[in-house]
């Protein structure tokens, strides 16, 4: 990724967390990169970004998600990385899932039903 970190206006108070976090493309890099936090970075992000959730999507809602200019997609990716960080903060109270081997990766698939199920009582 070539763009410079240069956040909208009014978010330029997050760019430490845009430096790490919003250069992270995949969940599975913000997942990576939760678990090899320390908590205390990990509860500064979540104490500075998760109060201004409403303003960064108030923000992000004037644009159209498949055309975000270059200082909106690196918020929303910063905002990303916040729904890996609030698990560890809110859930774990550490940054690896409990009881699971260090570091270790999830991968989220999705897939059709087929062939589509009936209604109930159809």
């Amino acid at each position: 990724m070539t763009e410079a970190l240069t956040l909208p206006a009014g978010f330029e108070d997050l760019g430490q967390f845009a430096a790490v976090w919003g250069k992270l493309e995949t969940q599975e890099q913000r997942y990576l990169q939760r678990q090899h936090g320390t908590m205390a970075e990990l509860k500064a992000f979540y104490d500075a970004t998760a109060p201004r959730l409403n303003a960064i999507f108030d923000h992000l809602d004037k644009f159209p998600m498949e055309a975000l200019p270059p200082p909106e997609a690196l918020l929303y990716r910063t905002a990303l990385g916040l729904t890996e960080v609030a698990m560890a903060v809110e859930v774990f109270g550490q940054p690896c899932v409990p009881y699971a081997p260090f570091p270790h990766k999830m991968a989220i698939e999705w897939s059709e039903l087929s062939p589509p199920l009936a209604p109930a009582g159809a």
